[in-house]
């Protein structure tokens, strides 16, 4: 037999294995990577349940040998109830393979044992021990379906030898003694990983093949990377066009992009948290720039230092709220609503934040007025351009305001999310607004609500999806899932994939009709990408190794369509099929966070990677210019909004 994988974990630090101490939300749109060593295993799981507590993992040694011990128990509820602490190896298995490894339980309430056939933390076959119950079943999302299962007498200082074959059938042996058997076959390209909600040790963990078959997985692994590498030879590569030097202003995903008189501006903030966490944060600094790194403003005083990541919206926008021609700036900061010119900064007028003390709706706020928590800005007027704006708290009201400042009307009803989506819902000339759960009126009332009551949506796309359809509202809504859902409030289509944290909208897929909807998760279990047909139906899914995956749509070329994951050397651009098509190049560029943006107005996008100290500009070597799709509108940034990337004839 020739050995694949042979883990003893003396290569690893003897500590936990490296995790997110904060257990924080920055992994949504930044990619962040906990230091340490991490050997050949990567772990998918983030749980904000966990904060307070220590890692899911920890190597430890009786002096001779090394353990793995599951540090965590069983420590997740409510609609996180099945998520297992996992840690997958890296090496991909292309032939039928024996799996070995020992394992000593510490508490048996709960299963602890291997996966194998891992293609996320949502989708494996598994083999491990509950209780007296020695079991192999498969999981697919929520669903658990046991294959066989056999008693036996469990003893809690004794160590367990486990032998699984994965052919055409797996066999599974415990102590040599054959012991479980199913209909179970071999899937190619999968892992396998360790899985447990029970405190347990692995130690010997053992993946082998025979020679013949060892030689066809070299072989076959071999064919794949010639395929990856065929596949993107058909794309031109990335190009670094431009690098801007950001000084002591930059920050995390908190960037706003417009064109204004043929050029590109940018607009960064900076913030200072404040009370709990990311609650109620306060804009300590804002910078507008240009393509050069030329300051044409600046509000408050920079520090790059300790001001940069949140896992929250700032309240900023940019839009021509006079209609004027020329671009204002609308934020908040210091409990006031601000109206600026876009290009010097000065202000054009100004109101106080509402007073909330003593108001109900507005609980625990610990200010005497609003904390702005966002801003968008829309046409409930029906001026034909967007003079009125909504302000809102986290995550309970939505105050809409007109030009002069004027209360137009107030929302409190169910989750309002991170950030609504506004749009001419009903072609009546003003703009209705999707709310969490609730499509609400221009005035106000609220016109349908979702029977839906548990977490939020974080994402919301309004699209036709196919041409010979209605538009349909797209909805990555956390614990429920992705939806869609037909503008008289019927749901059309229900996915559980997990906590559904982004969504995006694009033709990726030629060779199918309609457009895809690109999903991925974070909560529970992180970076599985997923996409779907325009019915909803499940195409294709993997499972991302790093955070900050945030599939947004890319004109890469003019010819091909594409999906920037993040721009570390384990991101990159994904095609339809979930492929790995473009990678960025190994020259230092930031990988924190990503955008994309069309700076040249030429009808391709650029890829602006940026972190707290530089920006550096991406484009695609190669390309056919000229515009063909509708994307987000300039005033409407959010790190909580659905990407998409429309052709106009779907328009």
């Amino acid at each position: 037999m020739i050995t694949l994988v042979k883990e003893d974990f003396k290569d690893l630090e003897l500590t936990e294995f490296p995790y997110d101490k904060m257990h924080s939300a920055l992994g949504e749109y930044h990619y962040v990577k906990p230091e340490g060593y991490y050997g050949n295993w990567y772990d998918p799981i983030c749980l904000h349940q966990w904060r307070s507590t220590d890692g899911s993992w920890l190597v430890t040694s009786d002096g001779t040998n090394r353990y793995l011990e599951q540090n965590r128990g069983d420590n997740s509820k409510g609609s996180f109830k099945n998520v297992s602490s996992c840690l997958v190896h890296k090496q991909e298995l292309f032939n039928e393979y024996t799996l070995e490894f020992d394992l000593r339980i510490f508490e048996i309430d709960n299963y602890a044992g291997m996966a194998f056939n891992y293609l996320t933390s949502r989708n494996y076959d598994f083999v491990g021990i509950k209780g007296n119950t020695i079991s192999l079943y498969h999981r697919s999302e929520e669903d658990f379906i046991i294959y066989d299962s056999k008693e036996f007498n469990f003893d809690d200082l004794k160590t367990y030898h486990f032998k699984v074959i994965v052919s055409n059938t797996t066999k599974v042996y415990l102590n040599d003694e054959l012991i479980l058997e199913a209909n179970i076959s071999f899937k190619q390209g999968l892992r396998v990983a360790c899985v447990s909600k029970s405190a347990c040790r692995y130690s010997n963990i053992l993946v082998s093949m025979d020679e013949d078959k060892y030689n066809e997985h070299l072989n076959l692994l071999s064919k794949d990377a010639e395929r990856i590498n065929n596949i993107r030879r058909q794309y031109p590569k990335l190009e670094c066009i431009k690098k801007i030097d950001l000084k002591n202003f930059g920050s995390g995903r908190q960037i706003r992009i417009v064109r204004e008189n043929n050029r590109t501006l940018f607009v960064i903030a900076q913030h200072q948290k404040r009370m709990v966490r990311d609650g109620f944060a306060r804009i300590s600094c804002l910078t507008c720039f240009d393509i050069n790194g030329n300051i044409l403003w600046q509000k408050g005083e920079p520090n790059n230092k300790d001001n940069s990541l949140i896992s929250a919206d700032l309240p900023f926008q940019i839009s021509d709220m006079n209609n004027d021609g020329k671009l204002e700036i609308i934020y908040s900061v210091d409990f006031e609503v601000i109206i600026a010119d876009l290009l010097t900064g000065n202000i054009i007028k100004k109101m106080p934040a509402p007073i909330i003390k003593d108001n109900p709706l507005f609980k625990n706020n610990p200010y005497y007025r609003l904390n702005v928590d966002a801003i968008r800005v829309a046409d409930f007027s029906g001026l034909g351009y967007k003079s009125d704006f909504i302000i809102k708290d986290r995550y309970q009201n939505v105050l809409a305001y007109d030009y002069n400042f004027n209360l137009l009307w107030q929302y409190n009803h169910k989750n309002t999310g991170h950030f609504p989506y506004i749009a001419d819902f009903n072609n009546d000339g003003k703009d209705e607004i999707f709310i969490g759960y609730d499509l609400v009126n221009h005035d106000g009332k609220i016109l349908f609500s979702l029977p839906m009551n548990s977490d939020h949506t974080d994402e919301i796309i309004w699209a036709r999806l196919n041409k010979k359809e209605d538009k349909k509202l797209v909805l990555a809504s956390g614990n429920e899932g992705m939806n869609i859902v037909n503008l008289d409030g019927t749901i059309f289509k229900h996915n559980e994939i997990g906590h559904a944290q982004r969504i995006s909208v694009a033709k990726y897929k030629d060779d199918i009709d309609g457009l895809q909807i690109m999903t991925t998760t974070f909560w529970g279990s992180d970076g599985i990408i997923a996409i779907f047909d325009h019915n909803g139906n499940k195409l294709k899914e993997f499972e991302q190794r790093s955070n900050g995956n945030l599939i947004t749509p890319v004109n890469y070329d003019g010819k091909h369509v594409l999906s920037l994951l993040n721009s570390s050397m384990d991101g990159g651009l994904i095609n339809g099929d979930l492929e790995k098509v473009v990678i960025f190049p190994n020259d230092g560029h930031p990988t924190l966070t990503c955008e994309v943006y069309d700076i040249d107005d030429d009808g391709i996008d650029e890829i602006i990677c940026f972190d707290e100290k530089e920006m550096w500009i991406y484009k695609s070597k190669s390309y056919i210019s000229g515009h063909k799709y509708n994307k987000y509108p300039d005033n409407g940034y959010s790190n909580y909004r659905g990407e998409y990337l429309i052709p106009y004839d779907y328009e």
